[in-house]
């Protein structure tokens, strides 16, 4: 795999670290932790490709994709389904890395399912949350294209490696940036 294709997963791991900045300095503790997970998994791709170590970090690339796809996903709609006041961000992201990991290591072929639920989920909490107020569509929109994205272009037959490889990661840092805006607006606006 040429060298470009860390380009794409440079563009993750800026908007994740813009994006989770800005939602940890507004106590977004959950949705920061998500933006750390995506980025992470992506940072792993950047120096996979842009280093030429293609065959040496292809399992960790994997691995890191998919235990912290699944971290990320839960955490988003942990965002949703526990109040504020009644969460501790840190406790929740220690549980939702105890289950991603014995996921990954238990129950392997569970863990693709499991994200599309978690997006899913994190759709509907995000529509139904009492409370929230505009652009309360944002972060649904952002959670059915991440889904979309990862059903259809991830492994898109009728594209191109490289042209389904660099829509997916870009469809995916769109998402991630439209999310932390979403959760922003809202969570403001709510108080």
């Amino acid at each position: 795999m040429p060298t470009h294709y860390a380009l794409s997963d440079a563009a993750i791991v800026l908007v994740t670290i813009f994006a989770g900045h800005a939602l940890w300095r507004n106590g977004r503790v959950l949705p920061a932790f998500a933006m750390a997970c995506f980025g992470i998994a992506a940072g792993v791709g950047v120096v996979r490709f842009g280093g030429g170590l293609q065959d040496a970090l292809a399992a960790l690339h994997s691995g890191a994709s998919q235990l912290l796809g699944l971290a990320g996903a839960l955490a988003v709609v942990s965002h949703y389904l526990f109040p504020p006041k009644d969460r501790n961000g840190i406790g929740i992201i220690a549980i939702i890395l105890c289950l991603a990991t014995a996921i990954f290591f238990v129950a392997h072929p569970f863990l693709g399912p499991l994200f599309l639920l978690a997006l899913m989920g994190a759709f509907f909490a995000a529509i139904v949350r009492p409370g929230a107020s505009q652009p309360k569509w944002l972060v649904p929109v952002a959670c059915a294209v991440m889904l979309a994205n990862t059903l259809f272009i991830r492994q898109a037959p009728w594209l191109d490696a490289a042209v389904a490889w660099h829509a997916y990661h870009l469809v995916i840092a769109l998402a991630l940036a439209a999310l932390a805006r979403g959760v922003m607006s809202t969570e403001q606006r709510v108080a």
